[in-house]
């Protein structure tokens, strides 16, 4: 993954949970950050306060040369924008499609008893389904600058078809894998006896250009009880899958994957596009 990463935040310490991890990709890659806080028009007349958005340059040297071949970068560009809109979904998709972005990285707001079983937020939906990149989501929390922890990266989990359709995504997953000499754990969605999902096995058992763990499962059709378990069991750092995948996996009638996963774990999921 190479290219702009942007971060839309409020500035509240929830919102701004993401950016160790948003931080940490940036220095793994050739990439700019851009800190987006979008401003209602009411608040014209107050001044526009840079120093407001978070200091990452003192979260730059934490650990950057620890876990990590090569190191991580010592700093990364970054662009700060206020942009004053009474419609912030709106100016996100827009600055997305203006600066060519890459990744979106977002906090998720209120992951508790009030996160509908069926969406993410009206904001982080449009995102999803409007967004020309890929994004990164993560449950926010509450925490302090100083207080602010280098993500490892080491463990990546997949959820995917095993279908030749549905081997596009290797070819996103694979440089976030690499860049991190991470362990792929590989969840199979759907049928794994078929000729197509027996050559596609082959093929990910045999790849040496990374470490690769498919998971098979007793009961798989136990997904979801199957996916929490593996994850409480494993030090999972990332979750990937596409939308289309989201939707195989999830049930409109009992709970939607993407936003289970934010209500329980505190594993990044990230949406291939």
């Amino acid at each position: 993954m190479q290219g702009r990463i942007l971060v839309p935040t409020n500035l509240t310490r929830e919102s701004n949970s993401v950016f160790p991890l948003a931080v940490t990709i940036a220095q793994a890659f050739p990439d700019k950050l851009y800190m987006l806080h979008v401003m209602h028009p009411a608040s014209v007349n107050q001044p526009e306060r840079l120093e407001d958005f978070p200091r990452v340059t003192d979260f730059y040297k934490q650990d950057r040369d620890l876990h990590f071949t090569p190191p991580l970068k010592s700093a990364v560009p970054v662009a700060k924008m206020y942009i004053y809109n009474d419609d912030p979904t709106r100016v996100i998709l827009n600055v997305a499609k203006e600066k060519k972005t890459d990744l979106i990285c977002m906090s998720v707001i209120r992951a508790g008893a009030n996160f509908a079983w069926w969406s993410a937020g009206s904001i982080v939906e449009t995102v999803i389904d409007r967004a020309p990149c890929s994004i990164l989501l993560m449950r926010a929390r509450n925490i302090k600058e100083e207080s602010w922890e280098r993500p490892r990266l080491r463990h990546f989990l997949l959820l995917t078809e095993l279908t030749k359709g549905h081997t596009v995504p290797m070819a996103k997953v694979m440089p976030w894998v690499s860049r991190f000499n991470a362990m792929l754990h590989v969840f199979p969605i759907g049928d794994i006896k078929g000729a197509d999902a027996q050559e596609t096995l082959r093929n990910l058992c045999h790849n040496s250009e990374v470490r690769t763990n498919v998971l098979l499962f007793e009961k798989p059709r136990n997904k979801t009880e199957n996916l929490l378990r593996f994850i409480a069991d494993t030090p999972v750092d990332m979750l990937l899958m596409t939308s289309k995948t989201r939707e195989r996996f999830s049930s409109r009638l009992f709970n939607d994957i993407l936003v289970r996963l934010l209500r329980v774990t505190d594993v990044p999921v990230l949406l291939l596009k």
